[in-house]
C-alpha cells in the first residue's frame, strides 16, 4: 500500500515539474534593445530607472553625456515600426547655475511636468530639485527649484523625488544637515512660484542610518515617508527608515535591522 502511495506522489510530482517547465518555457521573455547610447550628445551611463507618460513614451535620465557633458533628460518614443527613436530633452551643464549629474530618476506631476535631482552642481554646488515644463512644439525649460549648499540644507542628493497631493517634493541626500550624514527633505511649493527647503530629518550617522545614496523616498495615504539609508543602524548595516507625518518637526523613525542570525526587531509609527 505504502508502495502504491509513493509511487502515486512520484507519478503527480513528475506531472508538477513537467508543467512547471512547460510553464517556464511558455513565460520566457526575449530582450529587445530599445535604445543604445553613444556617451555623446545622446547621453551615456543611465543609472535609474525610467518612467512612461500617458503616451507610452519613456523618461529618463542619464549621469553624463549630453551637448553639455554633464548628463541628460531624455525621452524615448515608440514608433509604427516597434522602432524606439530618443531625444533629449534637458543637457545639464556645468555653468554655476544647472545643476549635473542626475543619478534618481524623474516624476511626472498632474500637469505633465518633470521633477528629479542632480547630485552635483547648480547655484550653491551641492546639488539641485529640478523641475522640466513642458511647452509647445515639444520644447522643455528648466527651473531650478532648489540648490543645495552642503551644509544644514544637505548635500548630494542621488536618488529621485516623490510628490504629495499639493506639488510638494520629497527627497534624501547623501551628506550634510545637521550631524554630515545625510537629510530627508521637503521642498514646498509657495503661492508665488517659489519653493522653500525644509529638512524633516538630519541623520546622526548612529542607530537612524546614515548616507542615505541611490535611495528613493515614498509615501503612504497618511503622508508618512519612507526610505533606506545605506549605513549606520543598530548593526552598522543600513536601515529602513519612516519619518512620521504627525511629528515632522522632532523626527520620529521606523526602523527596522536584520541580523544574519535572522532576527529582527521593528517599530511601527504611531507606538
Amino acid at each position: 500500500m505504502k508502495q502504491q502511495a509513493c509511487a502515486g506522489i512520484s507519478r503527480v510530482l513528475i506531472v508538477i515539474v513537467i508543467v512547471g517547465m512547460m510553464t517556464i518555457g511558455a513565460t520566457a521573455q526575449t530582450e529587445k534593445i530599445l535604445y543604445s547610447f553613444t556617451g555623446g550628445g545622446d547621453g551615456g551611463s543611465p543609472v535609474s530607472s525610467t518612467v512612461f507618460d500617458s503616451k507610452g513614451n519613456l523618461y529618463g535620465t542619464t549621469s553624463s553625456g549630453g551637448a553639455n557633458f554633464g548628463g541628460t533628460v531624455f525621452e524615448l518614443s515608440p514608433g509604427s515600426n516597434g522602432t524606439w527613436s530618443e531625444k533629449v530633452i534637458h543637457s545639464f551643464a556645468f555653468n554655476g547655475i544647472d545643476g549635473f549629474d542626475p543619478l534618481g530618476s524623474v516624476v511626472f506631476d498632474s500637469k505633465g511636468n518633470l521633477y528629479g535631482t542632480t547630485a552635483a552642481g547648480g547655484p550653491l554646488g551641492a546639488g539641485t530639485v529640478f523641475q522640466l515644463v513642458q511647452g509647445s512644439g515639444g520644447t522643455w525649460t528648466e527651473n531650478i527649484l532648489y540648490s543645495f549648499s552642503s551644509l544644514i540644507d544637505g548635500g548630494e542628493p542621488t536618488g529621485p523625488v516623490v510628490l504629495d497631493s499639493a506639488g510638494n517634493v520629497f527627497g534624501s541626500t547623501y551628506y550634510g544637515g545637521t550631524y554630515g550624514f545625510g537629510t530627508v527633505f521637503e521642498v514646498v511649493r509657495g503661492s508665488n512660484g517659489t519653493w522653500t527647503e525644509k529638512v524633516l530629518h538630519s541623520f546622526t550617522g548612529g542607530n537612524d542610518g546614515s548616507s542615505p545614496y541611490y535611495s528613493p523616498v515614498i509615501l503612504d495615504g497618511a503622508g508618512n515617508i519612507y526610505g533606506i539609508a545605506q549605513n549606520g543602524g543598530l548593526h552598522d548595516y543600513g536601515v529602513v527608515f519612516g519619518v512620521d507625518s504627525r511629528h515632522m518637526e522632532r523626527d520620529s523613525f521606523v526602523r527596522v535591522h536584520w541580523r544574519f542570525h535572522g532576527k529582527q526587531s521593528y517599530r511601527r509609527l504611531g507606538t
